[in-house]
């Protein structure tokens, strides 16, 4: 951020994820090495090659709005989540979580200067939402017929079906909810979105256009569609032991995606703001910064041109050089390739007999989409406050050729508040943020 800009800090967190809701049961997780990918339980999975997945058995919507949402929004929240998919669903209540937390939920921002920015992804249909008119509309040889689909198949989806699938409906939602008047935008770059929405929800506030913004991401690859896309990408894991086991990010055994769920929302708020309602800080965004290295051929560089690009933006614009971070929170997809880049880019930006310790956090939780970026943010957040670097999971074996300090085991101690997260997809796009917590008194 410019130095003559506004300052932006984080006022509140609402984190709900496979192994714990709430940063007290996330950071005991975290900090224990409890992983939460497991067999899938939400549906039968089939014919594909694995089962397992970070799942949140523990968040049932409508029991969740029932007991846990603010009482004056639960009579809301009762008439609209038959509009809501999970991922909207995750989002609106980690959401009211950070509200909550940031001492936000019941006023203390005019509602014209409260904003809203969010990372989402391609929302998966129920099947049986749409099975009767796809059947309909195709034919005994299994060829589908584009006329009997607008003759008779799309006069059986109710009108209302879109209004669950559309990605921008997590802001809109939570806006209702919020009353939140002010910018409002969604940002769907697969597992860079998160990171995107919180640099561009920062530089909103920094620009004077809003107080206060309520940012990050959330999403559910726990789902047969999400699986089958998985799948065919030939990116899904084979893994066959223990399922808590199966996403090694960085570990020479690494073999592949773990779809997971989860949302991790922030509250950022300009920082006399803030002050003078006299709320706590976790920390600042200090800097932001995107780039991007997809082949003409499809796919990402594998020298990691681009995240050494967003990474190395993002220290300009947090005016500091590489050896003032005290640690990178990494994507860590456990993908043979995009492991390999990753690491070539961080090599690079922070140079050669240089070592900078590396965490990431997938091995808990598996690929969370478009909201990993914000609850692996966290994850560091809550680490940084502790004075430690949460730990990498199931990197008992890393790869040589990726050639990093990884936190293994437990939780590394660290004086350093300043870390980079960085975010990356499979088509090259990358997104990286610098942020300085707060460490808690001694």
């Amino acid at each position: 951020m410019l130095r003559s800009e506004r300052r932006v800090v984080i006022t509140g967190l609402g984190i709900i994820t496979p192994v714990g809701i709430g940063p007290e049961a996330y950071w005991s997780s975290l900090s224990q090495g409890r992983g939460g990918v497991r067999r899938i339980s939400a549906f039968e999975v089939g014919g594909l090659p694995n089962d397992i997945g970070g799942e949140i058995a523990e968040f049932d919507s409508k029991s969740w709005f029932k007991s846990f949402a603010l009482p004056e929004h639960r009579k809301t929240l009762s008439k609209s989540q038959k509009y809501m998919a999970r991922d909207i669903q995750l989002a609106v209540a980690a959401a009211e979580l950070a509200m909550v937390d940031a001492g936000l939920a019941h006023g203390g921002v005019e509602p014209t200067r409260l904003g809203v920015d969010l990372g989402a992804g391609l929302i998966s249909s129920e099947l049986d939402e749409l099975a009767p008119a796809i059947n309909s509309s195709t034919e005994a040889t299994g060829n589908f017929d584009y006329r009997a689909w607008g003759r008779e198949g799309i006069p059986q989806i109710p009108p209302t079906w879109l209004l669950k699938y559309l990605p921008n409906m997590l802001a809109c939602h939570i806006s209702i909810l919020l009353n939140c008047q002010g910018p409002s935008n969604t940002i769907t770059e697969a597992e860079a979105s998160s990171n995107l929405a919180i640099g561009e929800a920062a530089r909103i506030i920094a620009r004077g256009r809003a107080d206060v913004m309520i940012s990050g991401g959330a999403d559910s690859k726990i789902h047969p569609l999400s699986l089958v896309r998985m799948s065919l990408l030939d990116q899904l894991s084979r893994w066959r032991g223990d399922p808590s086991g199966a996403c090694k990010p960085f570990d020479r055994r690494r073999d592949g995606w773990v779809p997971g769920e989860g949302a991790g929302i922030l509250i950022l708020e300009e920082r006399e703001h803030a002050l003078g309602r006299g709320a706590r800080s976790y920390g600042e965004v200090l800097g932001f910064g995107s780039g991007c290295d997809a082949n003409p051929d499809g796919g990402l560089d594998p020298s990691g041109a681009g995240t050494e690009i967003a990474l190395l933006a993002a220290l300009r614009d947090a005016g500091l050089e590489p050896g003032q971070i005290g640690h990178v929170n990494a994507h860590g997809s456990a993908t043979v390739v995009s492991d390999l880049a990753e690491a070539r880019a961080i090599q690079r930006v922070f140079g050669p007999g240089r070592s900078v310790p590396v965490t990431a956090l997938k091995g808990f939780m598996g690929n969370v989409g478009s909201g990993c970026g914000a609850v692996e943010l966290i994850g560091s957040l809550l680490g940084v406050s502790r004075r430690a670097i949460p730990p990498a999971l199931n990197c008992d074996e890393p790869d040589p050729a990726c050639g990093l300090d990884l936190v293994r085991g437990a939780p590394r101690p660290t004086d350093h508040p300043t870390f980079l997260k960085t975010n990356l997809t499979r088509h090259g796009q990358a997104a990286a943020l610098v942020i300085r917590g707060e460490p808690t008194s001694a």
